[in-house]
């Protein structure tokens, strides 16, 4: 009985990760490129600022330029925010060293004030370009689809990724011992160690950050519970996810309090700490007085949603502190799994195991796809040629393992090197990573398997290696003015792409000499032509 049961179990592990394996290797590759997306728009949009820090200005001067601002230019609208200069605004799609207002009203906007000076900051005249967003929206998203069904798509091949970690946990009785051990050069058996270490490695981290990713998206994932209690008419997203916080909205226009915030800024930074408020939000909800909510940078704490615990409310008449309301226990779930696949919160050096864990992703997934090739070349011998699906699955990984990257090495290429006046350049930029994509699926199919492998990381390690020197031609913001002037953010990318671009010619070279040098390949292919020639001939 429990042997019948771990073979179910075997087929299943099989067959949900093979149906769903290209897909997921796409997100996991996409999302890992979005653990580092506003250091890649950054670079993506050259002609912006180093991010060089602005001269410190008094917090008290910085809010009453801001105050000032608004009272002029956004004089009714329902919500004030204002956003003091702080390293960890991450969120925000770009890390500005400024001092930033926004507002909401019938139209929303946000600008940049010099911090000493309250001079609006010019915003850049860059390059059009989606940046590290193309990366979160095609994760998510997929693309040439529409949003809602690129979401249902990717959370179907999601629950296939979670079924699949669950049912290889069960069908390798000892994964956790086998971790500790590889066989190198042991062909299938080698394959299985490799397959396993990487699947223990990052266990927790895959089951995390696939569930999370399906609760991102609950409400597109499971609609019928909206649909029943809010209806199915426009607008029934927007009314759930307004009523999630039990808080009553804006009905009345921000003004400037007539309480000092300069000392409510002190009093919040008593609790909070010296230099840690760095958001202020001033609205007038119904029924109630003007009230001002001071706390740490939205998303730079895990959870990242407002709580007693660090946001502190102030009455904007009178100064006196005001009772700030708690999430239920549901939603402080939900944000908690919210942060944790966002890492918003994140360090530098948890933001680099981060990226290590969704390489080791791509590498668990990309083994077992290659493994299914394997298994089933070996079951069937020399006969396995003439099973054209296992044929056509061992080109299609290549198209896919290896094609992906170089995919994405164009997208970086057409960035520097579309026109910049071109219509729709953004959308370019990712037309060019598909079409680069398609061509290499289509060259997979039809070029010799080991060859194609070889080939196509090749292209992909001279396409990443090559960007911090076509980066250097196109731009001046390269390594040379990068690294002296202290920019890591910018520095990083050039040098994560050499070190991208090193990573498939060192697996490219492996290869090549695994399977022997080009001219034994040709050797190979020129005697099974002249053989079958010889065939016919005797025939």
């Amino acid at each position: 009985m429990k042997e019948h049961f771990r073979q179910s179990m075997a087929w299943l592990h099989t067959w949900a990760s093979l149906v769903s394996g290209w897909l997921v290797f796409f997100i996991f590759g996409c999302g890992t490129a979005t653990v580092f997306h506003l250091e890649i728009t950054r670079w993506m949009q050259p002609e912006r600022a180093l991010a060089i820090p602005v001269a410190a200005a008094p917090r008290a001067l910085m809010i009453e330029h801001a105050l000032s601002y608004l009272e002029q230019h956004a004089a009714g609208a329902k919500r004030w925010d204002i956003f003091l200069p702080h390293e960890k605004h991450r969120h925000k799609q770009e890390m500005r060293p400024y001092l930033a207002v926004g507002w909401q009203s019938s139209m929303t906007g946000q600008i940049d004030l010099h911090p000493i000076s309250g001079a609006v900051v010019a915003p850049a005249d860059v390059r059009s370009t989606h940046g590290g967003k193309a990366f979160m929206a095609l994760h998510s998203e997929l693309h040439y689809v529409s949003p809602a069904l690129g979401i249902r798509i990717a959370a179907a091949a999601a629950l296939l990724a979670l079924l699949g970690i669950v049912t290889g946990v069960i069908v390798h009785r000892r994964i956790f011992q086998d971790f500790f051990l590889f066989r190198p050069g042991r062909g299938q058996r080698s394959w299985l160690d490799a397959h396993n270490v990487m699947g223990v490695m990052g266990l927790p981290f895959f089951v995390m950050i696939i569930y999370s990713g399906l609760v991102y998206y609950n409400s597109e994932t499971l609609p019928l519970p909206i649909a029943a209690i809010y209806g199915t008419a426009q607008g029934a997203h927007e009314q759930y996810h307004g009523e999630l916080p039990n808080e009553p909205e804006s009905s009345g226009s921000a003004s400037r309090p007539q309480a000092s915030v300069a000392r409510m800024l002190e009093h919040a930074e008593q609790a909070l700490g010296q230099g840690e408020v760095a958001r202020i939000v001033i609205i007038r909800p119904e029924h109630g007085p003007l009230q001002v909510d001071l706390s740490r940078p939205y998303g730079s704490e895990l959870p990242r949603y407002e709580s007693p615990s660090n946001t502190l409310r102030f009455d904007g008449m009178t100064g006196a502190p005001m009772a700030f309301p708690e999430y239920g226990p549901g939603i402080r779930y939900r944000w908690l799994l919210l942060s944790l696949h966002d890492a918003w919160f994140a360090d530098a050096w948890l933001l680099w195991i981060y990226l290590v864990l969704g390489l080791v992703g791509c590498a668990m997934t990309g083994s077992g796809l290659a493994l299914w090739v394997i298994k089933r070349r070996q079951r069937h011998g020399s006969h396995a040629s003439a099973h054209a699906d296992i044929t056509l699955v061992a080109r299609l990984n290549v198209a896919v393992i290896a094609g992906l990257p170089a995919a994405m090495a164009a997208f970086f290429w057409a960035n520097r090197l579309l026109p910049l006046n071109i219509a729709q350049r953004a959308q370019w930029e990712m037309h060019a990573l598909f079409a680069t994509w398609l061509w290499l699926a289509i060259y997979c199919v039809w070029r010799p398997e080991k060859r194609a492998w070889v080939e196509v990381l090749a292209l992909g390690a001279l396409a990443f290696g090559l960007l911090p020197l076509l980066n250097a031609l196109t731009t001046d913001r390269h390594l040379g003015v990068t690294l002296p002037a202290g920019d890591w953010g910018l520095a990083g990318v050039d040098i994560g792409m050499a070190l991208v671009g090193l990573l498939l010619g060192v697996l490219a070279w492996r290869l090549h000499r695994r399977w022997g040098c080009a001219s034994a390949l040709y050797a190979e292919q020129a005697r099974d032509f002249t053989g079958g020639i010889a065939g016919q001939v005797t025939k």
